[in-house]
């Protein structure tokens, strides 16, 4: 939320956009553990894994942000007060240990290319076009994760879904299932109805009087007029401030030149490298051993006794594990913790060049420079409007801090009244009409107004809000003006209400005995044509028709095709209310299985990826629940 970020004082347009987007890449499995240490209880301990409360609480934290990304205004606060949501995640992550586990059992490793490669796509890293590592580390900082641990929660977000994707791609669907798929989608069913108007019903009922004081009495409790509040309030809206904002062209000029990578592409380089692998707790002679197999592999090359990619393609054949190779993709300045890799890279003058052997995390490396990139940057006419946008945005987001921190402070110390915060920020004082709770115009339709408004402190105690965020960068400071409480309505004010809904009950009740009328008659061997004209009804006959036809209504449809295949010669007869009211009387007298013709080539293939899709998520999930059945999991509920 923006004001959570004010008070963590971010800036910029991270500080409403992150949350929602940090989360897209890992949606499904998400990684909610990169943390570096522990708190001094367990949330749960899966085999002879704990997962901290630590991680629970993080988890938690991000759950609450994505759904307040997803839903904003609409969310309800209630859904996190229960139980049931902290549950929830607590599963998800004890999931995430035994998928870790699995995916470990059957030996999946994710190779450093594919890391950079995932890492280098995600798009909220991405900038101008492209990944840049100014961003990545400044939004990992501003969320508190450090690289290492976000790149290790990277890493087994991959393999579980590498995990997944083996299970649901291995998954096969038989050509006799989309035959019995085709059958069933593409059925076709013979359908008659006759559609019966609730207008009609209304135009032949009335209501007496008896029965309107009957049903006043029986229900005065409902005739109220609703309690009412009205609202003096300040408000900043971010876009406002922006536009205030004049900037000079020496300052312009200026941020510019601070920021020229952004307004450009800096160098890139793609590289090819082989790998001599070492574990993480290698001992010296285990790490003396790769190395001296790495300057093998170099001296072979410099002595032409093998080409980089015949060095490649033996390493890639390599049975013993020790041995990687493959595309780096395309690599900038900066894009690494560790400098090696970029040091050794930018130092080849011409594609083709093989580096000398560089010591990594990860082993040791020998890396081929296979193309450049060279660094392409605007000019500054080119993007001045852009710059001057941008550097509008940026001071109006420090303003707009500063002024939310002012009102907040000086409407917590004049809790009275909005006249010395308006005064001293210059802001106007602003009424709103009266609303209820269910809502009004303007702020009041904003459910997080329209609570406080009926607050203790507002209503009762009659002091100012606190700010309020009702969007990104749009606050408000309300304090009641004025208060009604609800008040009895009388037979007359509330007449008009009552026959309304008396005479639509009674209607719908007419309506309902025709409906029953009808399938009788029909029954007895009436034909729905004769008894439209009868009834006063609408006759349709659209013939032998799909479940997606744009001929017929689609309550219509989805009754027709929920009734029994009717027996030769008879017909299988059924009702159902349509969104105005009406209500439709249908029969259906034929129905004919889709062919095997009935998808095209494109569609089957489709449809069958579809099918495995639903198929191999449904095995994938098995296989998760069976381990899970065998992992000793201890959840402490009470302490989350």
């Amino acid at each position: 939320m923006l004001l959570q970020k004010i008070r963590d004082h971010a800036k910029g347009w991270f500080a409403y956009t992150i949350i929602a987007m940090l989360i897209v890449p890992f949606a499904v499995w998400g990684i909610n553990y990169y943390f570096e240490g522990g708190g001094p209880m367990d949330a749960a301990v899966v085999g002879d894994s704990k997962i901290t409360l630590q991680e629970f609480q993080r988890a938690y934290q991000q759950q609450r942000q994505r759904m307040q990304a997803m839903l904003g205004g609409n969310m309800d606060p209630a859904l996190f007060e229960g139980p049931r949501m902290k549950q929830d995640v607590l599963r998800q992550l004890v999931d995430e240990r035994v998928l870790d586990q699995i995916a470990r059992e059957q030996g999946l490793r994710i190779s450093d290319p594919q890391l950079h490669a995932a890492l280098i796509s995600l798009p909220v890293f991405q900038q101008s076009g492209g990944f840049t590592q100014e961003l990545y580390q400044r939004l990992l900082q501003n969320q508190g994760f450090s690289t290492a641990s976000f790149e290790e929660g990277l890493l087994q977000s991959l393999a579980t879904q590498q995990l997944r994707d083996g299970v649901v791609e291995s998954t096969l669907v038989t050509p006799a299932e989309l035959d019995q798929l085709a059958a069933l989608l593409k059925q076709q069913r013979d359908l008659h109805y006759v559609v019966l108007p609730l207008e009609k019903a209304l135009a032949r009922v009335s209501v007496d009087e008896e029965a309107i004081k009957a049903h006043f009495e029986k229900n005065k409790e409902r005739f109220v007029n609703p309690e009412r509040a009205q609202l003096q309030f300040v408000e900043l809206q971010l876009a406002k401030i922006a536009e205030g904002i004049a900037v000079g062209d020496a300052e312009l000029k200026a941020n510019y030149e601070e920021q020229l990578a952004k307004y450009g592409r800096p160098e890139e380089r793609k590289a090819s490298h082989i790998l001599v692998k070492l574990a993480a707790n290698a001992s010296e002679a285990d790490i003396e051993q790769a190395r001296v197999k790495a300057q093998q592999i170099a001296d072979s090359l410099r002595a032409g006794a093998r080409s980089f990619d015949q060095a490649a393609a033996e390493a890639k054949a390599d049975a013993s594990g020790q041995l990687e190779s493959g595309d780096l993709g395309v690599i900038g300045k900066g894009m690494f913790d560790d400098p090696a890799l970029e040091n050794a890279l930018f130092a080849l003058k011409e594609p083709g060049e093989v580096s000398g052997v560089v010591r990594m995390p990860a082993g040791f490396q020998l890396i081929r420079l296979d193309g450049v990139t060279p660094a392409q940057v605007k000019p500054f006419e080119d993007v001045r409007e852009l710059v001057a946008k941008d550097l509008r945005q940026q001071q109006a987001e420090n303003r707009f801090y500063e002024i939310t921190q002012n009102l907040a402070n000086l409407a917590y110390e004049h809790p009275d009244s909005l006249e010395t915060a308006a005064k001293n920020l210059d802001l106007p004082i602003q009424e709103s009409a009266w609303f209820s709770r269910a809502g009004g115009e303007g702020i009041a339709a904003n459910p997080k107004v329209i609570a406080s408004a009926f607050s203790e402190d507002v209503l009762k105690r009659g002091l100012n809000s606190e700010p309020i965020e009702l969007d990104s960068g749009h606050v408000v400071v309300i304090r009641s003006k004025g208060y009604q409480e609800a008040t009895p309505r009388t037979l007359e004010e509330s007449r008009e209400d009552i026959v309304k809904s008396l005479r639509d009950t009674k209607a719908r009740e007419a309506l309902s005995q025709v409906v029953e009328s009808v399938k009788a008659r029909v029954a007895q061997g009436a034909h729905l044509q004769s008894l439209a004209g009868e009834f006063e009804g609408t006759y349709h006959h659209p013939g032998l028709v799909e479940r997606d036809a744009a001929t017929s209504d689609r309550a219509v449809l989805t009754a027709a095709f929920r009734l029994p295949q009717p027996e030769p010669g008879k017909m299988a007869l059924g009702s159902t209310p349509l969104a105005n009211g009406d209500q439709a009387v249908l029969a259906v007298t034929r129905v004919v299985p889709g062919g095997k013709e009935a998808f095209s080539e494109d569609e089957r293939k489709t449809l069958s990826q579809q099918l495995a899709q639903q198929a191999g998520g449904s095995q994938f999930n098995g296989l998760l629940e069976s381990v899970r059945n065998k992992v000793k999991v201890v959840s402490h509920i009470d302490r989350l």
